[in-house]
């Protein structure tokens, strides 16, 4: 059992620009008890038919986990899983698996998540530069598939590029060995045996604007249960030149921010600023 991110947007609200995120990326094997509890506290708020019983049971099957606290008060305000699994017969390289992730609304548009992403991406890939590594998503959101379709050109399934048949299959290889039955390669979707979750009604919609975006409107074709829990399953191969660039994109990203903060606090501060009655 895994779940895609639904928070990895562009969507920024007043909240987000006041408080900010800080991120570590720890073993599974190393969180408390306490720590768990409230990983699953803000998973059941984003999902409706959250289990604690099948959330642990994910939560221990995976290497890593993307810690996401507020940098004022330590809270944790977000995670992200992540499972490794190792090159073998069927697949030709290490294959980095999304699981559960999550991020309170209030601090949505936030990059923090994408950078401790790309980092753990950009190291793995340095780890071994001659050995292929590829991104292992399902997604039951929009969100966390156009993050995979903007970042990694190589990927599947998209409508903007010919079908790449060697990683269609073994995307579908991948996924068929996690899932079964419940994987349709047909369609690409996987529907579950048993009741799932699915995010929250209103949580992430998808409006008449957002389908104007070509490849919003192609995850909702090819995943039309979405909102019911089904998963639309990826393959991306994470290329050295995808994932520097995608390093430096959000480097520059947080340099305009800061230059803006900055510019923001010299304002406010200059004499003459305020007008007088």
């Amino acid at each position: 059992m895994t779940h895609s991110a639904i928070t990895l947007g562009e969507t920024r609200g007043a909240a987000a620009t006041r408080r900010r995120l800080r991120t570590r990326t720890v073993a599974v094997a190393s969180l408390d008890a306490s720590t768990r509890g409230t990983a699953f506290a803000l998973f059941h708020r984003a999902y409706d038919g959250a289990d604690r019983a099948r959330f642990e049971r994910d939560l221990a099957e995976k290497r890593w986990i993307i810690l996401l606290r507020d940098g004022d008060s330590g809270q944790l305000k977000g995670f992200s899983t992540v499972h490794l699994r190792p090159p073998d017969a069927r697949c030709d390289g290490t294959v980095v698996f999304s699981g559960d992730t999550v991020i309170d609304p209030e601090y949505w548009g936030q990059k923090e998540l994408q950078r401790a992403f790309a980092a753990l991406l950009l190291r793995e890939k340095l780890r071994a530069p001659g050995r292929p590594l590829y991104w292992f998503l399902i997604s039951k959101g929009w969100r966390t598939y156009l993050l995979l379709a903007h970042a990694f050109p190589r990927a599947v399934p998209r409508h903007d590029r010919p079908d790449d048949g060697p990683l269609r299959r073994m995307l579908h290889a991948l996924a068929a060995e996690r899932f079964g039955a419940q994987f349709d390669a047909e369609t690409g979707v996987i529907r579950y045996d048993e009741p799932h979750e699915r995010v929250r009604a209103g949580l992430a919609p998808v409006t008449d604007a957002l389908l104007a975006d070509p490849h919003v409107r192609f995850f909702v074709e090819h995943n039309p249960g979405h909102a019911a829990g089904d998963e639309l399953a990826c393959l991306a191969e994470v290329r050295l030149v995808d994932v520097v660039r995608v390093v430096g994109r959000l480097a520059a990203a947080a340099a305009r921010r800061a230059r803006g903060a900055r510019t923001a606090r010299a304002a406010r501060a200059a004499p003459g600023t305020r007008g007088s009655a």
